[in-house]
């Protein structure tokens, strides 16, 4: 009888394991230009900068929908930034250059990374980064 009770505790806590949520699949798209579009969760390959770029979290501070604001405000976007030489760094950016002190852009491992914008959000889909893309250069 002890038997049977540890082999039904076992599958218990091996059903449970395998029923876990599982981490999100990432996407891997490889650019050899200066520009891509990465989508929500996803990773694009700079294969002539040798830096791959993941849009892991996002801020949304812009000006609500029917709102009439002074300025626009701005999105906060987290990436993590890998190379084959040993980069393995988060960073966040974010949207606009006005006011000047934002920062839009930041220099690893000799190359520039600039968060340009999003992409096709409307005022409408504001937080729901799921459908969030973003424009980021590599110079």
């Amino acid at each position: 009888m002890k038997h049977v009770f540890l082999i039904a505790l076992s599958t218990v806590f091996i059903t449970f394991f395998a029923c876990k949520e599982k981490d999100p699949i990432v996407t891997t798209q490889s650019v050899s230009g200066s520009i891509a579009t990465l989508a929500w969760e996803d990773c694009t390959l700079y294969s002539s900068h040798d830096l791959t770029i993941c849009f892991v979290g996002a801020v949304e501070n812009r000006c609500p929908c029917n709102t009439e604001c002074l300025w626009e405000g701005t999105v906060e976007a987290t990436f993590h930034v890998t190379n084959t030489t040993g980069i393995d760094t988060t960073i966040t950016l974010i949207t606009n250059s006005n006011p000047a002190t934002l920062h839009n852009s930041t220099s690893i491992g000799g190359k520039t990374i600039t968060f340009v914008n999003t992409d096709a959000i409307g005022c409408a889909d504001y937080g729901k980064y799921e459908k969030y893309q973003v424009i980021v250069t590599v110079q």
